[in-house]
């Protein structure tokens, strides 16, 4: 199909009409039907349109063939429009689908929504462009459906010339019928009923004015109007009546006949003409039951048979059949309707009715395959938020631990005096008799040689006196002698003491060689603290805040510094009930806990690291917001 665009010879482009209320656009569409398909003709046409579909502007062309090129027949928006200059390449896109489905639209680039309605003309193909806003997306589907309502316009003939006759005769009251009659009886009926639904705010009075008015335009004796929801269709408006009883047996058929034809998805006509495949059973025990010889049951809908609550409209009469073309128009009053029609009910019930029709309505969207991205994102932070809330996961107390042992033995100098020699140092594993350090013994040495010369003198004296039989003179000088025997024994025990050896094997955990040697000691100073490897075991401190977590015999792991990738289980033995306070830290409880393993060999008393005591499952939320809650409470008194 070519998309070559011819524009007529004088301009038909005019600022657009202003606004007028539907009464007024209903008595312009009637006009329209009969005028003169001029210029002026096609621009009303377009601002029609426009208000009708609630378009920005219009644009109506057509073809002398199919195939053909295009000429501009006429329009309400500006010359220099987009509308208007990119009809080209608009018409190249849509053409096709809008004349062969009777509909098309697509977005542009801009945001706005370009839709091409097909309009019956007998001079050709013919087309209406629109320009909706971008706002009405969600309600593109009335749209089509308003502007598909008036598509036959251009297809309907002008009225003929009046002819001389004199007013009064029989061809001249022919003629003024022929001006006023229209050419589809009940469409602009229709087109009133709709706007006077639409001026209800409530429920009750639309559904009721819907029904009277349908009865009123196709002449029926009987109208129902019912909602299909849940799977059962419920009346919710008869005509010529205020109110019914729902279970009446009456109102109960009609329902039976609703949920027929929503559930076989096609409209009903009774008696069905022969050969069909629709069963009717429900019409027909209505017919009998009622005495309406005629029915018809419309279906409106306006999505999947998932997503949507399709209205049903069941007209009766006792006498005369209904015109296929009056039906269809009332389909499509009702497809206009509907969306009035569902915000008024919903606003018609209570409070909690709402909300579930609102997350109903929510759920449905949610799982329909729109927007995949976006859901996915949303239902995984959902997942996330469920998880934190409701999740556990296991809770771990994090506390300093350090390795210790009871087998410490501190060496400590036997008498005052300097040390010539240490050898032990900080850290080295000695055996048991290694001597660690030696004291000066020069003193001692020489106090000995001459308390040992005292004695020998004193038994000289003693053996002398006791010689000349002096006996006073002898006790005194043997007292003397042991006297200084005692002394000397005194010394040469400090001098078997000089060396400080280990008692037993094990490793130095104080005493620093290079601050020991040479230095002066006094009796009593603590020269090396000497620790046994076996029996070692971890000392845990755990704060206050979180020791009222602690199950009993809780297990959990210890991480040294010098190996941080290696884990040593443990189990807690025992909980010294006395807080220490350390610094700015609080008061902490210490935990002496058994190790699980062995003594490795590279293990040392004193070396820390860090421990993680299990206290069991904990919502997850709780553990990231514990602690800030404790805060806020001893800060605001809570």
């Amino acid at each position: 199909m070519s998309a070559d665009l011819k524009e007529p010879e004088a301009p038909v482009a005019a600022p657009p009409p202003p606004r007028i209320d539907p009464a007024q656009l209903i008595d312009t569409l009637r006009t329209l039907r009969h005028a003169k398909h001029d210029d002026a003709y096609w621009q009303r046409l377009c601002a029609c349109l426009s208000l009708l579909c609630r378009a920005r502007a219009a644009v109506v062309l057509r073809a002398a063939q199919e195939g053909g090129a295009w000429r501009l027949l006429g329009t309400n928006a500006a010359p220099d429009s987009a509308l208007v200059t990119g009809a080209s390449a608009r018409l190249a896109e849509l053409a096709p689908r809008a004349l062969a489905q009777g509909h098309a639209y697509a977005p542009q680039a801009d945001g706005q929504i370009t839709v091409a309605v097909r309009l019956l003309g007998p001079s050709g193909p013919t087309l209406a462009l629109l320009e909706v806003p971008g706002r009405e997306r969600t309600a593109i589907n009335e749209i089509l459906v308003r502007a598909q309502l008036v598509a036959d316009l251009p297809a309907s003939m002008p009225a003929p010339s009046p002819t001389p006759h004199a007013p009064g005769t029989a061809a001249g009251a022919q003629a003024g019928a022929g001006r006023d009659a229209p050419a589809q009886p009940g469409l602009l009926e229709l087109l009133d009923l709709v706007a006077r639904v639409m001026q209800e705010s409530d429920f009750g009075a639309a559904t009721l004015s819907l029904v009277n008015s349908v009865a009123a335009v196709l002449g029926c004796e009987q109208v129902v109007l019912g909602w299909y929801e849940d799977g059962e269709a419920h009346v919710q408006a008869i005509s010529h009546i205020d109110r019914f009883e729902r279970k009446a047996d009456n109102v109960q058929l009609i329902e039976s006949a609703l949920e027929e034809a929503v559930d076989q998805h096609v409209d009903i006509l009774h008696p069905v003409p022969a050969g069909s495949s629709t069963v009717t059973l429900a019409h027909e025990r209505l017919s009998r039951q009622t005495g309406f010889n005629r029915l018809a049951t419309l279906v409106c809908r306006d999505g999947t048979a998932e997503r949507d609550s399709p209205l049903a409209l069941t007209l009766a009469r006792r006498e005369g059949g209904f015109d296929k073309e009056q039906l269809h128009q009332v389909v499509v009053a009702l497809h206009l309707l509907k969306p009035w029609l569902t915000v008024l009910r919903g606003h018609s019930k209570w409070w909690g009715a709402r909300w579930h029709a609102h997350l109903r309505r929510r759920l449905l969207a949610w799982l329909s395959p729109e927007h995949p991205g976006r859901k996915l994102l949303v239902t995984a932070a959902v997942a996330a938020l469920g998880v934190i809330c409701f999740g556990t996961w296991p809770y771990r107390i994090e506390a300093p631990g350090e390795l210790t042992t009871d087998s410490v033995q501190v060496l400590s100098a036997p008498f005052d005096g300097f040390l010539r020699q240490v050898q032990g140092n900080l850290g080295d594993t000695v055996n048991q008799g290694t001597v660690l350090a030696q004291l000066d013994t020069r003193e001692l040495s020489l106090q000995a040689s001459d308390l040992q010369s005292e004695v020998r003198r004193y038994e000289a004296e003693a053996d002398r006196a006791r010689a000349l039989a002096q006996t006073a003179e002898t006790q005194i000088a043997l007292a003397r002698a042991t006297q200084a025997q005692a002394r000397m024994e005194r010394v040469q025990f400090q001098l078997q003491q000089a060396q400080i050896a280990a008692p037993f094997t094990g490793v130095l955990v104080e005493g620093e060689r290079k601050e020991l040697s040479g230095s002066p000691v006094r009796q009593g100073d603590k020269l090396f603290r000497l620790a046994r490897i076996e029996g070692l075991y971890a000392v845990i401190h755990v704060s206050e805040r979180d020791v009222r977590e602690l199950p009993p015999q809780a297990r959990g792991r210890l991480r040294l510094l010098s190996q941080p990738d290696h884990d040593i289980g443990f189990r807690v033995e025992k909980l010294v009930p006395l807080a220490q306070a350390k610094g700015g830290q609080g008061g902490q409880f210490t935990l002496k806990v058994v190790l699980d393993e062995s003594a490795a060999a590279w293990w040392r008393p004193g070396m820390t690291g860090l421990a993680l005591i299990e206290t069991g499952e904990r919502r997850i939320i709780w553990i990231w917001t514990h602690k800030l809650l404790d805060m806020l409470h001893m800060t605001f008194w809570w």
